[in-house]
């Protein structure tokens, strides 16, 4: 009796356990992503240009940009037609609202470039702080290597974005304009054009 008696007491601990291990809200860590993000204005600097799939692409250098923070969400699908030049979209939480004790009580949803956001009854925080501590990210690679990892990005990753800040121009190969579209430079801004579009020099995940 003795041996199924304890198979029966321990198997909801176990349960228990590997709930907690597959919610990562639980093991987000306030203090490794605690910084705002580091934004310095560029003035001068040369366009960033090359063609992909027949069309030319200029982005324009606003501001250098590093961002610390947890993903709650990533896209690679269904973005838009213009996926194959911002080919990922991540969303970030840092400062307040990366706190175990907040994400518990949000959920969140990342589709067509916006990232969304849910909660029951009051906020866990300031409307304010929520809008201004959780962003949306489109990324841009610099190089293969860099579109490799970041697509390894998966919710619940510390990750750490560096590259600058860029406004976006599309054209066709007859020289009309097909996309444009510009960069947030703030983080209390909502609503269409309020992303931060990031051409990715850096990517790091823990």
């Amino acid at each position: 009796m003795t041996g199924p008696l304890r198979a029966r007491a321990l198997a909801p601990l176990a349960a228990a356990l590997l709930l907690a291990c597959r919610d990562w809200r639980a093991q987000v860590d306030p203090a490794r992503a605690a910084a705002e993000p580091e934004q310095v204005a560029l003035a001068a600097m040369e366009p960033i240009e090359f063609e992909r799939k027949g069309f030319a692409v200029r982005l324009e250098p606003r501001a250098s940009y590093r961002i610390t923070g947890y993903a709650v969400d990533t896209s690679t699908k269904l973005l838009d037609e213009w996926d194959f030049v911002v080919p990922m979209d991540v969303a970030l939480v840092w400062g307040p609202v990366a706190d175990p004790a907040v994400l518990r009580r949000l959920s969140f949803h990342l589709s067509e470039r916006y990232v969304s956001w849910r909660f029951d009854g009051t906020p866990p925080v300031p409307q304010a702080v929520l809008e201004s501590h959780i962003s949306n990210n489109h990324l841009i690679p610099a190089t293969e290597e860099v579109a490799r990892e970041m697509k390894r990005v998966r919710p619940g990753d510390l990750v750490t974005l560096e590259g600058k800040l860029v406004d976006l121009e599309i054209r066709d190969a007859s020289g009309a304009l097909r996309r444009r579209a510009a960069t947030s430079l703030r983080r209390d801004d909502v609503g269409s054009g309020a992303c931060e579009q990031i051409y990715l020099e850096g990517v790091t995940r823990e």
